[in-house]
């Protein structure tokens, strides 16, 4: 992705020579985290992961600044909405043009989907914990530019 001052370009993978998935992780559960990572590994994909714990640090994150300036721009970001300091609707009305983030909102209930539906202006993959191979398929496909990269996935 590349991340203008209003605009996120996807960058369509080259699947013969495909770069790692850049990941934004924004969890504070450590066993959360630890089973995301156990799922990515499952399905293949080559990836790295950027984590942020909290809610400050998640903007910090989105915007890359602070100890995450330098960081590449996310292709695909899992956000938690229960965390400390902010939660994730709270992170995303401080980052400038979120609603054109390519988020998965990750939650243990269904209570905040319309909270963030009305936020993006639109549907979002929102995924109830705990996270499987198949919810992280269905989360790829849901962002445009990843859809190619979850078909060889499951090929």
């Amino acid at each position: 992705m590349f991340w203008s001052r209003h605009t996120w370009i996807p960058s369509y993978p080259d699947l013969n020579n495909m770069r790692p998935i850049e990941i934004s992780v924004i969890e504070d559960s450590p066993a959360d985290l630890q089973w995301l990572k156990t799922i990515l590994s499952e399905v293949g994909l080559k990836h790295r992961l950027t984590v942020a714990q909290d809610g400050e640090e998640a903007v910090e994150c989105l915007l890359r600044q602070g100890h995450y300036a330098g960081n590449p721009f996310a292709d695909l970001i899992f956000l938690d909405m229960h965390l400390p300091k902010l939660d994730g609707l709270e992170v995303l009305r401080k980052v400038p043009d979120s609603a054109l983030l390519p988020v998965c909102v990750l939650t243990s209930s269904d209570q905040e989907r319309q909270l963030t539906t009305n936020h993006f202006g639109r549907q979002i993959t929102y995924l109830i914990k705990p996270l499987s191979a198949e919810k992280l398929i269905c989360c790829l496909r849901s962002q445009g530019a990843l859809w190619s990269v979850a078909d060889t996935l499951v090929a």
